[in-house]
């Protein structure tokens, strides 16, 4: 980038930041005049113009960053970001989130009492603790005294966003070796992939879940923390896929959750929209677990007839038929295009005419941008760049855990059309996820 080029964007980011700035004042300070008491989980989520300009925000300080930093110390930054995430994660497995929450702030807690309850080396734990103290993560307010930040305040005493976390690394480290690999790198399959490298066996990550060996401490493992960490990912993108999609125009319909879990998000819909009907599909060991967190949660639904727990494989025949909406939720972007396209299939049979799927993944934004997608103000990227990297990184971890990918609209759409189905519309939600919605062609 030439000199005089590199001046006017970098004034450009700098007024851009000054405006967008003023923005998210303003939307403080009425926060701070309406102040909101509802536990409603939509209730945390930010305004449009607020999520917007969170968005503009990220984006120009990232690219501040990368216009004014020395190349190569750019580039370092960049290659041992690694070591940031083995710190979070060590902090988190030793519930330093927890001790923290139980002091009274301002003094903190000293090192020695975080090594004594942790039984982490004090002056290595000192080295960790001050890495993520110069990211925000953790704050010292004295010398070797530390406290949360409201960052790492979500982590306490919520073992479901602490499970998000920890079972997000568990490949990642196989990936270069498997993507230069010549005999793997053209691989499409979910037993091709980095996981399996790491593991050192053909078997996927549902596999170790489902049949895995109760005596293999990884097995243990991801067994007890893979259905948390699914309830913490949803703590994180639930609130703007209810409060971005038109639910309650459904009227009285049913929603099939196919793959749901437990059916966390439709215990968040059922409190919100009384007309609605759901059904929550998975496989037997979960929908045994569904039933006692519906049977706890919200007694009676399942005696009712509101909410029905079905066993399923959704690789098989659909047994719900007709039902107003199929919802899709961190299913598809599990998952290479071939088995993508049994499962949309699968549902295609199914549909009634009123009927549609609902897909609520990552949508990629290419930097360059998308016709389906909103686009960034100048000079920022298309896709908003630092504030689209979340996206990236999930669509690296979906590469090594599954062989499988975020897509971009172009990409969903060649899947649907595949399946007999078209895009009908892309709800942007104020979240990582988005909902694409599919009709039969």
């Amino acid at each position: 980038m030439a000199p005089s080029t590199r001046t006017e964007t970098l004034r450009a980011l700098v007024q851009l930041l000054v405006d967008t700035s003023e923005l998210v004042i303003k939307e403080w300070e009425m926060e701070e005049q309406h102040i909101s008491y509802s536990d409603l989980p939509t209730s945390r989520l930010p305004s449009h113009e607020l999520y917007e300009a969170r968005r503009i925000i990220r984006g120009a300080c990232g690219m501040c960053v990368d216009l004014i930093e020395d190349p190569h110390v750019r580039i370092l930054e960049v290659a041992t970001t690694f070591a940031m995430a083995q710190a979070l994660d060590t902090t988190v497995r030793a519930g330093v989130p927890d001790i923290l929450a139980e002091a009274e702030l301002p003094n903190g807690v000293s090192a020695e009492e975080l090594s004594r309850r942790t039984g982490i080396d004090e002056r290595k734990l000192v080295r960790v603790m001050h890495v993520l103290c110069s990211n925000g993560i953790y704050n010292e307010v004295k010398p070797l005294q530390f406290a949360n930040t409201r960052l790492s305040r979500i982590l306490a005493g919520n073992p479901p966003a602490k499970a998000a976390q920890l079972i997000l690394y568990v490949a990642s480290a196989h990936l270069p070796a498997v993507l230069l690999d010549r005999n793997m790198t053209s691989a499409t399959s979910n037993t091709d992939s980095a996981f399996q490298k790491a593991h050192g066996d053909e078997r996927t990550l549902w596999d170790h879940i489902e049949t895995g060996d109760e005596s293999d401490p990884a097995v243990r493992e991801m067994r007890g923390m893979f259905p948390l960490a699914m309830v913490g990912l949803g703590q994180m993108n639930s609130p703007a896929l209810i409060a971005d999609f038109p639910w309650a125009s459904l009227g009285e319909a049913t929603v099939v959750d196919v793959g749901g879990g437990v059916g966390s998000m439709c215990l968040e819909l059922v409190k919100l929209f009384p007309d609605l009907h759901f059904v929550v599909e998975d496989l037997p060991a979960t929908i045994g677990e569904a039933k006692v967190t519906w049977d706890a949660e919200m007694p009676g639904f399942i005696q009712s007839g509101r909410v029905q727990l079905i066993t399923h494989d959704f690789f098989e025949v659909q047994p719900v038929r007709g039902a107003a909406v199929y919802f899709l939720r961190y299913i598809i972007h599990d998952w290479p295009d071939d088995q993508c396209t049994t499962i949309l299939s699968r549902l295609r049979d199914a549909l009634g005419p009123d009927s549609r799927i609902l897909v609520a993944d990552m949508i990629m934004h290419p930097p360059l941008g998308s016709t389906h997608l909103k686009s960034a103000p100048a000079p920022l990227p298309a896709n908003y760049g630092n504030a689209n990297a979340l996206k990236g990184m999930f669509d690296m971890l979906m590469l090594s855990l599954f062989n499988s990918t975020e897509r971009t609209p172009e990409q969903l759409s060649a899947l649907a059309n595949g399946a007999g189905l078209k895009v009908e519309k892309i709800w942007e939600c104020r979240g990582a996820l988005s909902i694409t919605e599919l009709r039969k062609m």
